[in-house]
C-alpha cells in the first residue's frame, strides 16, 4: 500500500487513536490542495496524497472498519444491539437488557463496550449514563437502517448453538465423508472447536439411533435408517426456527432459512402444507399447532425420501389398520404427488392422527384407560410432592389426558421435542420442576414406559403451573386470549402467569395462533390478544416473549392502560352457560338414567372362567356372559372380536382385559367380571381376568354417559377393581352406586335434607 495513503489514513484518525500523535510528525496543506506530511521513523523527506484520493481511500476505510466491528462482535454483544434497536425509545438498565436475552448483568457490561464502539462506528446516538442506565436515541427509521447495517456485510459470528446446527445440517445434506478440514474452514473454527462440537453432536443424535463415524483420512458421515433420520430432520428443523418463523410455516410460508430450504424440499413442502389443511377442512378436524408441523415435516420427509428411492423404513411396533381418517389422508397424499405411500406409513399415520385426535371409541377403550389410570398417577405423585390438594381442579385432568396421548406417541417412537421454556421452569419454579421430575421418574418405573426427557417433563410442569398458580382470585376486568404458535401447554402456563401478575387481565382462553378469527374474538368482546408471535390478523394486539420478562412486563402494563381508556365500564366476565342434559325432557333423561345405572347394579356379575388357556376363551365367555340366547351370544362375540382388530384390549395396570361393545344384544347397560383361573400368559403380560361392559345402540346417549361414569372409578377407585378381582360383589356394587351419586348426583339434595 502507498506510504503516502497510509500517512493519510491514519493522519485523519488522529482523534480516534491515542498513539497517532506520535506517529505523524508533521502536516501541511499545499497551494495545490495536497497534503504534505512527514513521518517520524518510517522513509525520511516529505510525503504527499492528493485531498480526493485521501477522502475516497476514507471512506473505503471506514466502510471496512464496519466489517471489521460486525465481524469482532461476539454473540452475546449482537443480541444486546438486536435487543436495543428492538425496544421502545426510552432508557434501559443494564439489569433489564440481562433478563430481556436470558444472560446475566456482568455479562452485559462486559460486553457493552464492544458495542458501544459499534454504536460510534455506525453512528449513532448511543448514552451510557450511570444513573439512569443506557439510551439509544434514534428514530424508528435509523434504527431500521441500524439493523440492516448489523445483518449486512460479512457473515455474522455463529453462536455455539447455530454453529451446531449447521454443521448437523452438512452432515445430514451430504451424501459422502465430509473432511474435518473443510468443515472447520466453512463454519470458521478451529479443528479442536469442531472436534469437540462433533463430540456433542455424536451424544445428541445417539438417542435417535444415528450413529456417527470419524475415520481419520477420510471424513464425517452418519449413518442410520430412514425414519431415524427422519426424526432428527423433524427435531432439528423444529429447534432451529425462531418462533416468528413456525408461525409463518403454520400458515403455510416457507421461510427463508437456510437449514430448512436445505433439507427440505422447498415445492414439496408447500404441497403438502396444502393437502394438509385441506385434509382438516374436509375432516372437519384441528391437529394442534405442534402436531401439525410435525406431521407436515414427517409427511415432506418421507415423499423426499421414497422420491429419491430411498429405504421406506420400517413400521413403528403396536400398529392397527389404517382406519379412516388415515386412509383418505394417504389417498390425498398420493392424488398429489402421483406416488404409493407404503401400508406401513399409512398405518404410522392412523397411530398419529389417533394420538393428536383421540380414539373414536366414546367409552371405556383400553388406552383411553391407560391414561387416565397415568393421569391420575401422576396427580398422585405431584400431590405428595407439593403437599397440596390437587383434587378440586376438573380441568387438569383432561388437560393432562389430552396432552399424554401425543406425549406417549413422541415418547414411545422416540420423537424428540424442545421445550422453549425448560430453562425457565428450572430456574424460576425450582419446587414444582423438583415435583414435577420425580413424579415422571416414579410414572416412568411403574408403568414401564421409556424414558421422559426434561423437555416432557417440563411440559407436564406447565400444566401442573398452570392450575397453582390459579390460587388466587382476582379482580379480572381487559379479556383478552393468548395465543401461541405451538401450545403444548405454554400458552395455558403463559395465561395464568399473566393473570397472577395482572389482576385486570382476564384471560378468556388459550389457542392456537391458526386458530385465531377477527370476528369470533368481536363476538366474545376481546379486548385484546396477547401472542408471542407478530400477527397479521386486523385486531388489537400486543406482542410478548413466553417468558414474560421485564420489557414484556412494560409492554403489557402501556397496552393496559392504552385499552382500559377505551372501556367506559368494566364489563362482568361472560361465563359459560352450562346446558341442563336433555333440557327439554329432563323427567325423560334422569327417569333413563337412574334405569340404567340400576339395571347396572342388578346384573353385576363376578364370574370364574376355568382354565381359559387364551384371550379367545374370554372373548368367548364374555359374550355368554350377559346373553344366554345363542345368536344374542354369537353377536355379541362377533362385536367383541372387531373391537380386538381395532386396538389391544389389554390394560396392563388392571392385568385385566377391557371387552366392550354396543350391542342390540342388551336392553340396557351391563358390567361384569370374569376371573382368569389360572391366568391367561401371553408374552411379556399376564391377564388375570377381563372386564366385561355393554351398553344397548339404540341411540340413545344415556347408557354410554352411565358407562363412561364406570371406566372413570375403575381407574380413580382401585378399591372398586380389587373387589371384582377378589369377587366381593356387594362391595363393588355399593362402591359403584357411590359412584354414580358423585358423578351425577353431586349438587342434588334428597327432598328431607334441609
Amino acid at each position: 500500500m502507498d506510504a503516502r495513503v497510509i500517512c493519510a489514513y491514519f493522519l485523519m484518525r488522529r482523534d480516534t487513536r491515542r498513539e497517532q500523535g506520535s506517529f505523524c510528525h508533521r502536516a501541511m496543506v499545499t497551494k495545490n490542495t495536497q497534503l504534505l506530511f512527514r513521518v517520524r521513523g518510517w522513509q525520511t523527506g516529505w510525503h504527499y496524497v492528493t485531498i480526493e484520493a485521501m477522502g475516497n481511500f476514507w471512506e473505503k476505510e471506514r466502510s471496512n472498519m464496519g466489517a471489521v466491528y460486525r465481524e469482532e462482535l461476539s454473540a452475546n454483544a449482537r443480541k444486546l444491539i438486536e435487543q436495543l434497536l428492538s425496544l421502545p425509545q426510552g432508557w434501559v438498565t443494564a439489569a433489564a437488557l440481562a433478563e430481556s436475552i436470558g444472560v446475566s448483568r456482568r455479562t452485559v457490561l462486559r460486553e457493552l463496550p464492544a458495542v458501544e464502539q459499534w454504536m460510534q462506528a455506525a453512528g449513532a446516538h448511543f448514552v451510557r449514563n450511570p444513573g439512569k442506565g443506557l439510551l439509544l436515541d434514534e428514530a424508528p427509521e435509523r434504527r431500521d437502517a441500524l439493523r440492516t447495517q448489523l445483518n449486512s456485510g460479512d457473515r455474522k459470528k455463529l453462536s455455539r448453538a447455530e454453529r451446531r446446527q449447521q454443521l448437523l445440517t452438512r452432515l445430514l445434506s451430504e451424501q459422502e465423508p465430509c473432511k474435518t478440514a473443510v468443515l472447520a474452514r466453512a463454519l470458521g473454527v478451529s479443528e479442536s472447536t469442531l472436534s469437540a462440537d462433533l463430540d456433542e453432536l455424536e451424544t445428541k443424535l445417539h438417542p435417535y439411533r444415528v450413529e456417527m463415524f470419524r475415520r481419520p483420512g477420510v471424513g464425517v458421515w452418519l449413518q442410520g435408517d430412514a425414519s431415524s433420520y427422519r426424526r432428527v430432520v423433524s427435531a432439528l428443523l423444529r429447534s432451529s426456527m425462531p418462533e416468528k418463523e413456525l408461525a409463518e410455516v403454520l400458515c403455510g410460508r416457507m421461510p427463508e432459512n437456510e437449514i430448512f430450504s436445505t433439507l427440505l424440499d422447498t415445492k414439496t413442502a408447500e404441497k403438502v402444507w396444502a393437502v394438509l389443511q385441506q385434509f382438516e377442512q374436509e375432516e372437519q378436524l384441528h391437529l394442534p399447532d405442534a402436531g401439525f408441523l410435525a406431521l407436515a415435516i414427517h409427511c415432506t420427509l418421507t415423499i423426499q425420501q421414497l422420491r429419491q428411492g430411498g429405504d421406506k423404513g420400517s413400521a413403528p411396533r403396536g400398529l392397527r389398520p389404517a382406519g379412516n381418517h388415515a386412509a383418505r389422508l394417504v389417498a390425498a397424499l398420493n392424488r398429489a404427488f402421483g406416488l404409493t405411500l407404503p401400508p406401513e406409513e399409512a398405518q404410522y399415520l392412523e397411530l398419529y392422527l389417533a394420538a393428536y385426535l383421540g380414539a373414536e371409541d366414546p367409552w371405556g377403550s383400553a388406552q383411553e384407560m391407560e391414561l387416565r389410570n397415568l393421569e391420575a398417577a401422576l396427580i398422585r405423585e405431584m400431590e405428595k410432592a407439593l403437599h397440596t390438594d390437587l383434587s378440586g381442579y376438573t380441568s387438569l385432568r383432561d388437560d393432562l389426558y389430552c396432552h399424554l396421548r401425543p406425549m406417549l406417541l413422541r415418547v414411545e417412537q422416540n420423537i424428540r421435542t424442545e421445550n422453549p421454556q425448560l430453562d425457565t421452569i428450572r430456574t424460576d419454579y425450582p419446587g414444582l420442576w423438583k415435583a414435577t421430575r420425580a413424579a415422571c421418574d416414579a410414572v416412568q418405573q411403574q408403568f414401564v414406559l421409556p424414558a421422559i426427557s426434561d423437555d416432557e417433563a417440563a411440559y407436564l410442569a406447565m400444566h401442573f403451573g398452570a392450575v397453582l398458580e390459579q390460587n388466587a382470585m382476582f379482580r379480572l376486568r381487559l379479556r383478552v386470549v393468548v395465543a401461541c404458535p405451538l401450545g403444548m401447554g405454554s400458552s395455558r402456563f403463559l395465561a395464568s402467569r399473566l393473570g397472577n401478575e395482572f389482576p385486570s387481565l382476564q384471560v378468556e382462553g388459550c389457542c392456537s395462533v391458526r386458530e385465531l378469527n377477527a370476528a369470533d374474538l368481536r363476538r366474545r368482546k376481546i379486548d385484546f390478544i396477547i401472542s408471542t408471535v407478530p400477527l397479521e390478523l386486523d385486531y388489537p394486539a400486543v406482542c410478548i416473549s413466553p417468558s414474560l420478562l421485564e420489557p414484556d412486563r412494560a409492554v403489557l402494563k402501556d397496552a393496559i392502560t392504552r385499552y382500559s381508556q377505551n372501556r367506559a365500564e368494566p364489563e362482568p366476565a361472560v361465563q359459560p352457560v352450562q346446558d341442563a342434559p336433555h333440557a327439554g325432557s329432563k323427567l325423560q333423561y334422569y327417569a333413563r338414567l337412574t334405569r340404567s345405572m340400576t339395571g347396572l347394579l342388578e346384573h353385576l356379575t363376578i364370574q370364574p372362567v376355568k382354565a381359559p388357556g387364551s384371550r379367545a376363551a374370554l372373548i368367548h365367555a364374555a359374550a355368554q356372559l350377559f346373553c344366554p340366547q345363542e345368536a344374542d351370544a354369537r353377536l355379541v362375540e362377533q362385536q367383541l372380536r372387531r373391537r380386538e382388530t381395532l386396538g389391544d384390549t389389554y390394560i396392563k395396570p388392571l392385568y385385566a382385559l377391557l371387552l366392550h361393545c354396543r350391542t342390540s344384544a342388551v336392553k340396557d347397560c351391563r358390567l361384569g367380571y370374569l376371573q382368569a383361573q389360572p391366568p391367561v400368559y401371553e408374552p411379556g403380560r399376564i391377564v388375570l381376568g377381563a372386564l366385561v361392559l355393554l351398553a344397548p345402540d339404540d341411540g340413545n346417549g344415556v347408557p354410554v354417559e352411565v358407562m363412561q361414569n364406570v371406566s372413570g372409578q375403575l381407574i380413580e377407585t382401585p378399591r372398586l377393581m380389587e373387589a371384582l378381582r377378589t369377587g366381593q360383589q356387594q362391595e363393588a356394587a355399593d362402591l359403584l352406586e357411590q359412584g354414580f351419586d358423585r358423578g351425577f348426583f353431586a349438587d342434588c339434595k334428597p327432598p328431607h335434607t334441609k
